[in-house]
């Protein structure tokens, strides 16, 4: 595993993260094992979620591919704090929470888009927020042998429930959230 930080301690601001230059957030370096794992797990869970038909998908791509999205950004998160991701496979998905993290709970959102280099925050408005932190990661590259993620930042539950839902992508209410940078301590 690889992470590239800044040279700097990062904490908790009003920043968005287009204020802050593009190379200044933490790329995370996934392994093979990781992209192995991440494929066990979405296969896994895209198995548990065959009663509501995968979940919700946005995009292009299949349900499968958004469970290996998802992992892949949960573990991009998980490894950049030095912690763990949720592996148990819920019937109707996991709660709302990923993993731990300074002792709250955290939810990951993770996007493969190629359409923006700071995606958004999105959380749906259909289901209770339970998670004490949203992170949103951005895979920027995936092969069949490594995956580099990159970590915008993170937002707190009420930092999300102060936004008002509105209609995006498509017809599905979404929370839309500036989140904080990442918080971190350069190796």
């Amino acid at each position: 595993m690889t992470i590239t930080n800044p040279n700097r301690e990062k904490s908790l601001g009003t920043l968005s993260p287009v204020d802050v230059p593009i190379h200044q957030l933490p790329v995370v370096e996934l392994t093979l094992e990781h992209i192995c794992r991440s494929s066990e797990l979405a296969l896994d869970r895209n198995d548990s979620y065959r009663r509501i038909d995968g979940g919700t998908v946005f995009g292009d791509n299949d349900a499968l591919t958004s469970h290996q999205t998802g992992i892949l950004g949960e573990m991009a998160v998980a490894e950049l704090y030095a912690t763990d991701i949720d592996t148990e496979t819920h019937e109707f998905g996991d709660g709302g929470i990923d993993l731990d993290l300074w002792g709250a709970s955290a939810d990951v959102k993770a996007t493969t888009t190629n359409k923006m280099q700071y995606p958004q925050l999105l959380i749906c408005d259909d289901n209770p927020l339970s998670a004490d932190l949203y992170f949103v990661a951005h895979i920027i590259n995936w092969g069949p042998s490594s995956a580099q993620v990159r970590i915008l930042g993170y937002a707190t539950q009420r930092q999300v429930t102060e936004k008002t839902p509105y209609r995006h992508p498509g017809s599905t209410k979404n929370y839309g959230s500036w989140i904080a940078r990442p918080r971190y301590t350069a190796q």
